[in-house]
């Protein structure tokens, strides 16, 4: 799962959600001062992931990609935060302009005890609004080509982000409907895991 989808399955503590966010750039690894919400958050985030790669629906929606190579885990990562932006009221209770708004406010606020490394990972995603971005495949391109930039020479050579758009479009109502079908079970495996009462901004799950 990509950024929005790790903050929107997090309890609604800012430091939870936080620490969720940052566990990919920060490989896991909380700082010493850090508060027990942020390492919550980062191992929330391995559980979601772990979950997300054994799920039969990933599976099938990787094997729709199949002509492709080694970063159609990331492409879909990214897809399923457009899914998400699109199917937003099937999932929240609240509005998604509004959650969004009240999480850049948040972490701003919350991470400026944050080591220089995570303050500016947070920085860079608040200010470029990436969160808010995915509700359009404009967006979704954006993020394609921000990663294809930062592929190595090595890595280019076998895979870019870019070449997927044309199998996205060719397979968009598969995609989609495996989403649909995979999402709520990942929160149900999520809430399973963590108090209830935690999550006012889910909708209430079958």
């Amino acid at each position: 799962m990509n950024w929005l989808a790790h903050v929107f399955l997090s309890p609604k503590r800012i430091d939870y959600q936080l620490g969720n966010l940052l566990a990919d750039p920060l490989k896991g690894k909380c700082w010493e001062s850090a508060d027990e919400d942020v390492c919550e958050g980062m191992r929330l985030h391995m559980r979601i992931d772990t979950f997300t790669d054994e799920h039969p629906e990933v599976s099938r929606s990787k094997k729709l990609l199949t002509m492709r190579g080694p970063l159609k885990g990331v492409v879909l990562d990214i897809l399923y935060d457009h899914f998400l932006s699109i199917h937003w009221q099937c999932f929240s209770t609240k509005k998604r302009e509004r959650f969004l708004e009240q999480f850049r406010i948040r972490a701003i606020k919350a991470s400026g005890g944050y080591p220089a490394e995570a303050k500016s990972v947070i920085h860079r995603v608040v200010e470029t609004r990436q969160l808010d971005s995915y509700d359009r495949m404009d967006g979704v391109k954006r993020a394609f080509m921000r990663i294809d930039n930062r592929l190595s020479d090595r890595v280019r050579e076998k895979d870019g982000m870019m070449g997927y758009l044309s199998l996205i479009e060719m397979n968009r109502t598969e995609l989609e409907a495996s989403f649909l079908q995979f999402f709520p079970e990942l929160m149900a495996h999520v809430q399973h895991h963590t108090p209830k009462e935690l999550f006012d901004h889910w909708e209430t799950l079958p």
